[in-house]
């Protein structure tokens, strides 16, 4: 069995997630925030108030997993955390207003990178190259769930 195309995926998706979060670090470092981090925020500028169940939703990922770096950026003063009016065992979250500037600027400085990375990419576009990678996700995504029912 030739798992060599196989493998060559893998490392080439697992370099490349390594490339981009390389270029982010070099934007969100000085404003103390990780690349998840800044997901997060992403979301929740997006949607104005949201709960992190739909945070967790968009970015697939487990409650357990965002609840601390959701924790650190209402501490950083990033985000609001305050009780649902219609059911206080619940959370809403909000972007915090007085950020506004910094997370502009962030966006600035986010924007640039993006326009040199677009300005390079000759071929493919970067519209097939995004549609070719949410199909890889999904197809991923449906595998890991059939495996999950049936392991191997």
């Amino acid at each position: 069995m030739n798992l060599t195309p196989y493998n060559e995926l893998c490392f080439a998706v697992y370099t490349t997630n390594r490339y981009f979060h390389k270029l982010y670090h070099l934007v969100l470092h000085p404003f103390g925030l990780t690349y998840l981090q800044y997901m997060v925020l992403l979301i929740v500028y997006r949607q104005q108030t949201t709960t992190i169940s739909q945070v967790c939703s968009e970015l697939d990922m487990a409650n357990n997993t965002l609840t601390p770096v959701v924790q650190k950026l209402v501490q950083k003063n990033w985000l609001l955390k305050q009780r649902a009016p219609e059911d206080v065992r619940r959370f809403n979250l909000s972007f915090n207003p007085a950020q506004n500037a910094q997370f502009n600027l962030l966006q600035t400085k986010i924007a640039k990178i993006q326009q040199l990375f677009i300005h390079q990419v000759a071929a493919p576009p970067i519209t097939e190259m995004i549609n070719q990678q949410h199909q890889l996700n999904q197809q991923l995504k449906e595998l890991a769930q059939q495996l999950e029912k049936q392991p191997l």
